[in-house]
C-alpha cells in the first residue's frame, strides 16, 4: 500500500467512507475493511460450524461476494451487516450441506483462532483455548435454530427485535430460543470453563 499507509492511521474512517473509497476504486480501502471485519466474520462463522478450516472458507466467500456487489452499497451499515449476514448464511447453508452429505460433524479442536495477551502466563493462554474449546463445543452442540440467535445476538450484536425481523419469527419465539439456548450452554459449560 503506497499512499494508502495512511488508512491504518485513519481508525476513525467510517465504514462508509471506506466503501466509497472502494467503490472509487482507491487502491487498498476495501482490504482495509477486510481486516476491519474479519476476524468477528470468521467468528460467526466458526460459531455455527464448529470447523476452522470451513469458517475460513466461508469468511472468504463472504468478503468476494461484497467485492463483486461493492456498487450496491450505499448506507454507512450497510457493510458490516452485510457481511455479518452472508457469513452466517453461508456458515448455516455449509452446515445443512454437511449434515444432507452425512459426513460428521466435526469439533474445533485448537485449530480456532484466539486473541492472546502477549502478557498472560503459559497457564491463562492454555486457559483461554480450553475454554474456547469448550465453548465451541457447547454451541456445536445446539440445534441450528438455538445456535443461529445465540450467534445473532452475542457475536453480530443483534436486538431481539432485529433478530425477529431478520429471521422472519415472532419476537416471543426469539426470546423463548434464546433462553432455552442459554440454559443448554449454562448446564453444559458449568464446570468446564474457568470463568477466572
Amino acid at each position: 500500500m503506497s499512499s494508502n499507509d495512511d488508512y491504518w492511521n485513519e481508525v476513525a474512517v467510517a465504514d462508509g467512507e471506506l466503501m466509497r473509497r472502494a467503490q472509487a476504486g482507491e487502491d487498498g480501502a476495501f482490504e482495509v475493511l477486510f481486516e476491519r471485519h474479519r476476524d468477528k466474520t470468521f467468528t460467526i462463522a466458526l460459531s455455527i460450524l464448529g470447523d476452522a478450516a470451513e469458517a475460513a472458507d466461508v469468511v472468504q466467500e463472504t468478503f468476494l461476494k461484497a467485492y463483486r456487489k461493492l456498487h450496491r452499497f450505499r448506507e454507512d451499515g450497510a457493510i458490516k451487516s452485510y457481511l455479518y449476514r452472508t457469513a452466517r448464511n453461508a456458515a448455516i447453508d455449509a452446515l445443512r450441506k454437511r449434515r444432507t452429505d452425512s459426513t460428521p460433524l466435526e469439533h474445533a479442536d485448537g485449530g480456532e483462532r484466539v486473541l492472546l495477551d502477549p502478557t498472560d502466563r503459559p497457564d491463562q493462554t492454555f486457559q483461554k483455548k480450553t475454554n474456547l474449546i469448550e465453548l465451541n463445543k457447547a454451541l456445536n452442540s445446539l440445534s441450528e435454530e438455538h445456535r443461529v440467535v445465540v450467534v445473532m445476538h452475542h457475536l453480530e450484536e443483534l436486538t431481539v427485535e432485529q433478530i425477529a425481523e431478520e429471521l422472519q419469527i415472532p419476537v416471543g419465539t426469539v426470546k423463548s430460543r434464546l433462553g432455552r439456548a442459554r440454559e443448554i450452554l449454562r448446564r453444559k459449560l458449568l464446570g468446564t470453563v474457568d470463568l477466572d
